[in-house]
Protein backbone atom coordinates (compact mmCIF):
# COMPACT_ATOMS: atom_id res chain seq x y z
CA UNK A 1 0.00 0.00 0.00
CA UNK A 2 1.65 2.89 -1.22
CA UNK A 3 0.82 6.39 0.34
CA UNK A 4 2.10 9.53 -1.52
CA UNK A 5 3.04 12.29 0.24
CA UNK A 6 0.33 14.46 -1.28
CA UNK A 7 -2.51 12.05 0.11
CA UNK A 8 -1.25 11.92 3.60
CA UNK A 9 -3.30 13.59 5.85
CA UNK A 10 -2.07 16.51 8.14
CA UNK A 11 -4.21 17.05 11.27
CA UNK A 12 -3.29 19.35 14.65
CA UNK A 13 -4.15 17.53 18.01
CA UNK A 14 -4.90 20.44 20.84
CA UNK A 15 -3.49 18.98 24.07
CA UNK A 16 -2.74 15.71 23.40
CA UNK A 17 -3.24 13.38 25.87
CA UNK A 18 -3.36 16.05 28.53
CA UNK A 19 -0.74 17.87 27.32
CA UNK A 20 0.56 21.33 26.82
CA UNK A 21 -0.01 23.04 23.20
CA UNK A 22 -0.63 20.84 19.83
CA UNK A 23 0.84 18.19 18.02
CA UNK A 24 1.08 18.34 14.37
CA UNK A 25 0.41 14.68 12.99
CA UNK A 26 1.04 13.67 9.32
CA UNK A 27 -0.35 10.76 9.11
CA UNK A 28 1.86 7.75 6.51
CA UNK A 29 0.06 4.69 7.07
CA UNK A 30 -3.67 4.41 7.98
CA UNK A 31 -4.87 2.23 10.48
CA UNK A 32 -7.19 0.99 8.36
CA UNK A 33 -4.38 0.52 5.31
CA UNK A 34 -2.18 -1.26 7.66
CA UNK A 35 -3.63 -4.69 7.52
CA UNK A 36 -4.30 -4.24 10.86
CA UNK A 37 -1.28 -3.93 12.56
CA UNK A 38 -0.80 -0.25 13.40
CA UNK A 39 -3.26 1.97 15.24
CA UNK A 40 -0.83 5.27 14.35
CA UNK A 41 2.04 5.08 12.05
CA UNK A 42 2.90 9.04 11.98
CA UNK A 43 5.06 11.84 11.99
CA UNK A 44 4.57 14.07 14.63
CA UNK A 45 6.17 17.39 15.00
CA UNK A 46 5.87 19.52 18.52
CA UNK A 47 6.65 23.16 18.65
CA UNK A 48 9.30 24.68 21.42
CA UNK A 49 7.36 24.04 25.16
CA UNK A 50 4.71 21.43 23.84
CA UNK A 51 4.02 18.15 25.19
CA UNK A 52 2.30 15.09 24.77
CA UNK A 53 0.90 14.02 28.10
CA UNK A 54 1.78 10.79 30.16
CA UNK A 55 -0.39 7.60 28.95
CA UNK A 56 0.66 3.91 29.15
CA UNK A 57 0.84 1.50 26.26
CA UNK A 58 -1.28 -2.01 26.79
CA UNK A 59 -1.25 -4.02 25.31
CA UNK A 60 0.20 -1.81 22.25
CA UNK A 61 3.80 -0.54 22.03
CA UNK A 62 4.94 2.72 20.98
CA UNK A 63 8.09 3.02 19.12
CA UNK A 64 9.40 6.63 18.02
CA UNK A 65 12.60 7.43 15.89
CA UNK A 66 13.48 11.57 16.50
CA UNK A 67 14.61 12.66 12.89
CA UNK A 68 15.10 16.51 13.85
CA UNK A 69 15.26 18.58 17.11
CA UNK A 70 15.24 17.19 20.81
CA UNK A 71 13.18 16.12 23.55
CA UNK A 72 12.49 15.14 26.83
CA UNK A 73 11.37 11.92 27.18
CA UNK A 74 9.81 9.77 30.24
CA UNK A 75 11.57 6.36 29.88
CA UNK A 76 11.93 3.31 32.20
CA UNK A 77 10.36 6.03 34.90
CA UNK A 78 13.60 8.70 34.37
CA UNK A 79 13.83 11.64 32.08
CA UNK A 80 16.21 11.15 29.48
CA UNK A 81 16.74 13.83 26.44
CA UNK A 82 16.88 12.20 23.24
CA UNK A 83 18.61 13.72 20.23
CA UNK A 84 17.87 13.03 15.87
CA UNK A 85 18.69 9.14 15.70
CA UNK A 86 17.63 8.34 18.71
CA UNK A 87 15.26 5.73 19.35
CA UNK A 88 12.97 4.25 21.98
CA UNK A 89 9.83 2.00 23.05
CA UNK A 90 7.23 1.90 25.51
CA UNK A 91 4.96 -1.41 26.11
CA UNK A 92 3.71 -3.75 28.27
CA UNK A 93 1.69 -1.37 30.45
CA UNK A 94 4.63 1.42 31.10
CA UNK A 95 3.57 4.56 30.79
CA UNK A 96 5.69 8.08 28.72
CA UNK A 97 5.78 11.47 28.34
CA UNK A 98 7.33 13.51 25.76
CA UNK A 99 8.12 17.28 25.62
CA UNK A 100 9.89 19.57 23.74
CA UNK A 101 12.34 21.50 26.00
CA UNK A 102 14.35 23.23 22.76
CA UNK A 103 13.74 26.28 21.32
CA UNK A 104 12.98 24.58 17.95
CA UNK A 105 10.34 22.12 16.41
CA UNK A 106 11.06 18.82 17.27
CA UNK A 107 10.20 16.22 14.60
CA UNK A 108 10.06 12.12 14.93
CA UNK A 109 8.45 8.67 13.75
CA UNK A 110 5.62 7.51 16.49
CA UNK A 111 4.13 3.74 15.24
CA UNK A 112 1.85 2.29 17.67
CA UNK A 113 1.82 -1.18 16.85
CA UNK A 114 -1.29 -4.01 17.97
Amino acid sequence: MLNRVNDQKTDVIEHLRGGDGQVIRQTLIAPEDSCGKFKMCAKLTLEPGCTIGAHAHMPDAEFCWLLEGELLIQDGGEEKIVKPGDAWMCGDGASHYTKNVSDKPAVFLAIVAE
